[in-house]
């Protein structure tokens, strides 16, 4: 599975709230629901090379970003904070068939702009050291 896979289903498995292909959405944001998350990958850090060896690597570092739109600042905010919750709290854990050493936030979750049809949308970035 990809990496926006294993966090996606952290996060539909986590919330009472979100759904996968309803509410959640990977590496897109569409224009309904007003109240939707999307996780996105972007670039990372180089890959960690353990015991020594500089040929293939055993971990990498890519990151994603989490971004979260409501209709209101508080209901934006406050769903960017739980799911900063379950994504930072990941350290030594196996999210599907992929060992995860961590997740780690970048920054608290923050507001980026209001859309064309005025609702808020709150981001947030992560580290990840997975196994590959």
């Amino acid at each position: 599975m990809t990496i926006l896979d294993e966090v996606g289903s952290l996060i539909d498995s986590s919330s009472a709230t979100l759904t996968l292909g309803t509410n959640l959405f990977l590496g897109r944001l569409p224009d309904s629901p007003d109240l939707c998350v999307a996780v996105y990958q972007y670039g990372g850090e180089e890959p960690l090379r353990t015991m020594g060896g500089d040929t293939l690597a055993s971990y990498e570092k890519p990151r994603i970003q989490v971004v979260t739109r409501a209709a209101g600042y508080s209901t934006a905010e406050a769903l960017s904070r739980t799911i900063w919750g379950y994504l930072d709290a990941v350290l030594n854990e196996t999210l599907t068939l992929t060992p995860y050493l961590r997740i780690s936030a970048i920054q608290s979750p923050f507001p980026m702009e209001r859309d064309v049809q005025d609702r808020v949308i709150f981001a947030q970035n992560f580290t990840v050291i997975k196994a590959l």
